[in-house]
């Protein structure tokens, strides 16, 4: 038997989804990134704040890209993080977490600098 892995995030986006074509092992494939912070409160009254990088493969790159704004709050759902490294503008080397999506849920959208709240929070039943 297996093991399994799923995880669930909930959050703020940080950056409007960016689009990129990669090379993979299996071919090129499209890709679409952005960051969303989960945030909570810890035991001692703190606010935390943990940003997570997003990658939306395939066809549902298309759809982050066309949809995903900065501001808005999402869900997504991936079977897998793991650690990656960048390095800031000032040149100081930062880690971070990535998570491969299959699955985005778009709970508020942002248009014209506002978020909106998906229609279906709008129905009194």
């Amino acid at each position: 038997m297996g093991t399994h892995i799923g995880i669930t995030l909930t959050g703020h986006v940080g950056n409007d989804a960016q689009i990129r074509t990669v090379q993979t092992s299996t071919g090129e494939k499209q890709v679409a990134s952005f960051s969303i912070a989960v945030n909570r409160t810890n035991g001692g009254g703190q606010q935390q704040t943990l940003w997570v990088r997003v990658n939306c493969w395939d066809k549902l790159s298309s759809v982050a890209n066309s949809y995903v704004k900065r501001g808005g709050i999402v869900q997504v759902t991936g079977s897998w993080l793991r650690p990656s490294a960048w390095v800031d503008q000032n040149g100081n080397p930062q880690a971070s977490l990535d998570m491969d999506v299959d699955r985005l849920i778009l709970l508020e959208r942002v248009e014209n600098g506002e978020t909106e709240a998906n229609p279906e929070e709008q129905i009194p039943f």
